[in-house]
């Protein structure tokens, strides 16, 4: 059967082609027998006047009542040698029609238009002729009565298409309505073996679409899950601390305030990470792109942050700094850079050494931030861009969020952001940072 076909065209195209055929046959077959009919009456009709073509036979002319017989529109009439202007012999005496030039030719006899065709045969002068209204009037017959098997056919035509349409279109219906369930809980993929051949192309994208959503769907769901976790420690700190507080003695009032308002430092600190995690990852449709000079910004990052590699005893520098702009928002490029030399100072030994660099690399602006710390396991590598993630090394404290605010914000702009262990006989991170310049 083909409906079983998985194919909307095959479907359609069988069904709708078989209808067309089964309607042609009968209308032929209605068209013929209306001609054989009509063929019978112009069989009659000849038969008559051959029957009226003899010397001397009165012709059957109009009824009791003057009704027009199927005769009177056609006549032969036959001149012998020595006949003037009126026929020796004649189907219907009562139309003397004037004798016409040879071939094919139309006269106007009483008020009406006649076809006509002559020849000579011999010694005899032979006419044909057949009024122009009966010619019309057979055409109208046949044209009417070749389209009465159509048009009693059209309304079944036009059910049969409108049922076979519906139920062709019906595996549509089925994944609109499993399309339509689809929702945060139930991200389950539509069933494409089911699906019409044209529309699988379009189910495998929504199928995508689906587990790209899925994918986000969990991500934030585990998001929000160790935000939650995060943000537990430092208010149950506060709270704890809170309480300290309100139990110390007058004498460490200053310290627990201290202790508090470092806490609350922490808490906001991490709420803004969180923040700007969220903003690198959504992005924004307001963002004013801008050239930004890379020499310049790397600049002033490491003015901002040279206090911290002084506290920590880090040695923070510049190891080359080409000529090289990118296409982006500078606030932007200055988290990202921020982020990687902020980490690279935290997570260095006292008297550790930091160089950054920033290059041209073909169609990309390339930023490198090297330090010469104790590097990262390379099992853990994989993961140093995962939110919370913490290398189990390293002992400082974080937040865990600044890589993936760097990779989200790289992404962002399609650039990426890469971590690896130095291969130069030295320990240490080398983090690239590539952005495309245009």
């Amino acid at each position: 059967m083909f409906f079983a076909a998985h194919s909307l065209h095959r479907r359609l195209s069988l069904a709708i082609g078989t209808l067309a055929i089964f309607v042609g046959v009968l209308g032929s077959l209605g068209t013929f027998l209306v001609v054989r009919s009509l063929a019978a009456e112009f069989n009659a009709s000849l038969r008559d006047a051959a029957a009226h073509v003899q010397t001397g036979v009165p012709h059957r002319a109009s009824g009791a009542r003057g009704a027009r017989l199927p005769s009177d529109d056609f006549v032969v009439q036959i001149w012998s040698a020595g006949d003037g202007a009126a026929p020796s012999r004649t189907s219907n005496a009562t139309l003397a029609l004037p004798r016409a030039q040879s071939g094919f030719s139309s006269i106007a006899y009483d008020g009406e238009a006649w076809d006509v065709f002559a020849l000579a045969a011999g010694d005899e002068y032979i006419q044909v002729a057949e009024s122009r209204s009966m010619r019309n009037r057979n055409a109208m017959r046949v044209a009417f009565w070749s389209l009465m098997p159509v048009l009693a056919l059209l309304p079944l035509l036009a059910l049969t298409i409108a049922v076979t349409v519906r139920v062709s279109l019906r595996p549509l219906e089925r994944i609109g309505r499993r399309a339509a369930k689809v929702d945060l809980h139930d991200l389950k993929p539509l069933e494409v073996a089911q699906a019409p051949v044209e529309l699988r192309p379009f189910v495998e994208s929504i199928n995508r679409m689906i587990e790209r959503l899925s994918v986000l769907v969990n991500a934030e769901r585990k998001f929000i899950a160790d935000a939650a976790h995060e943000l537990r420690s430092p208010i149950s700190a506060m709270q704890l601390q809170v309480d300290n507080l309100r139990n110390a003695p007058p004498e460490q009032y200053p310290e627990r305030f201290e202790e508090l308002r470092r806490g609350i430092v922490r808490t906001g600190s991490l709420v803004s990470q969180l923040l700007g995690l969220a903003r690198a990852e959504i992005g924004s449709v307001q963002r004013v792109l801008s050239d930004v000079p890379l020499p310049q910004l790397v600049t002033d990052v490491l003015a901002d942050l040279l206090p911290l590699a002084d506290a920590r005893g880090v040695d923070l520098g510049v190891e080359r700094l080409d000529d090289v702009t990118v296409r982006a928002t500078e606030g932007d490029v200055r988290i990202l850079v921020r982020n990687l030399v902020d980490n690279a100072i935290r997570y260095g030994h006292e008297g550790a050494r930091v160089d950054v660099a920033a290059r041209r690399e073909g169609k990309d602006a390339v930023i490198e931030v090297t330090d010469n710390g104790p590097g990262i396991a390379e099992a853990d590598l994989p993961r140093v861009f995962d939110r919370f993630f913490r290398a189990a090394a390293h002992d400082t404290q974080g937040s865990g969020l600044g890589l993936a605010i760097a990779q989200a914000l790289a992404q962002s702009y399609r650039g990426r952001v890469t971590l690896a262990n130095r291969r130069d006989g030295q320990t240490g991170i080398v983090a690239r940072i590539e952005l495309p310049r245009a």
